[in-house]
């Protein structure tokens, strides 16, 4: 328990955060985290289930009748992006439009501490009121016994930040530490997000972040981990030289993990657009890039590195292509150098000319809608930005709003598209979004495609959804080949987070690689879906 508390000193307020731009994929430098995040409320409200709530005076009246004592002007500002929300208004959405607590909250936190400086402590509580010592005790209690939902580690989290020094016993921390990073590893969904927020708030507190990277540590270099990438993302959170350092020993050539090496790759990028990394880190990363880009896969298939390439200083990038053994590698990565998107312009223009408007005719409202603008700006970046923090952001912003059922049987369909790029990518916003109601489609594709790249991601999807019925789960063991890495993998991946009866029978497969890897899913445990978050 808490020895001691040491409150945080006022900080003066911060500027609006902006979302920085790149003028081949938007129009308007304008657009940042505070639009983005209003946007989020707005189509909340609008496109919600209650007409009442749609309209601005019943929505200001419901406001009042929670306590909330607001008007029209107010209302407007808050949903314009002209200033920079506090959380406890975020968090007043979802009270009063019954969404699942901390499920817009953590998105918008999320968003902005991604891309800008964030708002400052006082901004970023969740409410003006303390918890009482009965409530933190309760709230620890449950997170080290594996009981919290996403809420509960959010709001655990939101408590200690207000303090600039916690004093836990050693073994508290190493246990709320390690419960939280296992539990990343299968949780999904919002509970996945708003535990991933509660693990950044975590690694950013002078208290927390030494537990947490050895927590981080442990299990992503476990011998027989199966899931890497939801936790080790958390390295590109900090400057930390113990994470930069941890970065850059998942990357090396001599790791056997391929995906520890991808999931390193991706996190070496955040980190060095962050300035995370130091001049004498370059060379590594120079050298990872080239290593990654003459083995000749598909785009996709080294997208990681891709990222990484693209981030990369112009004399580092120099450097790498030297060394390059084709010309086409070379243009992939400077088009997105100059425009920041996977494929052509005109392209990425074509397909979100398409979705945008379906979705949006797919999607119940309550009154006629104008197009709406942020969607496509959202699709575009989810699917097609060259940065995997702007595709996730996208992708989660994109989940977080009544948009996301249309859009994700939309993307379904997009996954089965003839061109491997687009069906690729299709499938991993599917990952953020969910299956909009279609999990028996999402396992069926997932058994009969035949592209290795392709089905692995729909594999991972099959998985995400959980549970399946004893013919679901034997179609996808049906496709087992131990001899094919990347399937293997997947396949493994979705009857672990199933929880399927055949891990058992895998345990004691002849291949050893599959008797580890399924012993290692039956030691996780299946897919975490929190029981406050409607699916």
């Amino acid at each position: 328990m808490p020895a001691e508390l040491t409150p945080a000193p006022a900080r003066r307020r911060g500027r609006p955060q902006r979302l920085p731009e790149d003028p081949h994929t938007v129009a308007s430098g304008q657009v940042g985290c505070d639009q983005r995040i209003a946007w989020l409320l707005s189509v909340n409200r609008v496109l919600g289930p209650d007409p009442d709530l749609a309209r601005r005076d019943g929505f200001i009246a419901a406001l009042r009748e929670n306590g909330v004592a607001v008007d029209a002007s107010r209302v407007s500002r808050w949903e314009s992006g002209l200033q920079p929300l506090p959380s406890r208004v975020v968090a007043t959405y979802e009270q009063v439009l019954g969404l699942s607590s901390g499920s817009l909250v953590s998105v918008a936190a999320g968003l902005r501490r991604s891309f800008g400086s964030g708002p400052t402590p006082r901004e970023n509580a969740l409410s003006d009121t303390e918890m009482s010592d009965a409530e933190l005790n309760r709230l620890i209690d449950l997170t080290e016994a594996g009981n919290a939902t996403g809420a509960d580690w959010l709001r655990l989290a939101d408590h200690l930040s207000r303090f600039d020094r916690v004093f836990l016993r050693e073994q508290d921390w190493t246990a709320l530490c390690h419960e939280l990073v296992t539990e990343l590893g299968s949780a999904v969904g919002a509970g996945y997000v708003r535990r991933y927020e509660a693990a950044a708030a975590f690694i950013r507190h002078t208290n927390a972040r030494r537990h947490l990277i050895m927590a981080i540590g442990r299990f992503v270099t476990h011998p027989d981990a199966q899931v890497v990438a939801p936790v080790l993302n958390l390295l590109s959170e900090v400057p930390d030289p113990a994470a930069a350092a941890l970065t850059l020993r998942m990357l090396a050539a001599d790791t056997d993990n391929i995906y520890l090496r991808r999931a390193a790759s991706s996190v070496a990028a955040v980190k060095l657009a962050r300035g995370h990394f130091d001049d004498a880190a370059l060379p590594r990363l120079e050298s990872h890039v080239l290593g990654a880009l003459r083995r000749g896969e598909s785009l996709d298939g080294r997208l990681d590195s891709f990222d990484l390439a693209v981030r990369l200083p112009a004399s580092s990038w120099q450097q790498v292509t030297g060394g390059l053994r084709t010309r086409r590698a070379h243009g992939l990565v400077e088009q997105a150098r100059q425009g920041d998107e996977l494929v052509p312009s005109a392209r990425a223009a074509s397909v979100v000319a398409e979705l945008a408007p379906s979705i949006q005719a797919a999607t119940p409202t309550h009154q006629a809608q104008d197009p709406d603008l942020m969607l496509r700006r959202l699709l575009r970046e989810a699917l097609l930005h060259s940065h995997k923090p702007r595709r996730h952001h996208a992708a989660l912003l994109i989940a977080a709003s009544p948009y996301a059922p249309a859009a994700a049987r939309l993307l379904l369909d997009l996954a089965a598209d003839t061109n491997d790029l687009m069906a690729a990518r299709a499938w991993t916003v599917l990952m953020r979004l969910g299956d909009g109601g279609r999990r028996d489609r999402v396992v069926e594709l997932a058994a009969k495609e035949e592209r290795p790249t392709i089905r692995a991601r729909a594999l991972v999807n099959a998985g995400l959804g959980g549970a399946m019925t004893s013919e679901q789960n034997r179609a996808i063991t049906a496709g087992y080949d131990e001899r094919r890495s990347l399937e293997r993998h997947a396949t493994l991946f979705a009857l672990g987070m199933a929880g399927a009866p055949e891990l058992g029978e895998l345990a004691d497969h002849p291949d050893p690689e599959t008797q580890r890897a399924a012993k290692w899913w039956l030691t996780q445990g299946p897919a975490i879906h929190d029981a406050d978050v409607a699916r």
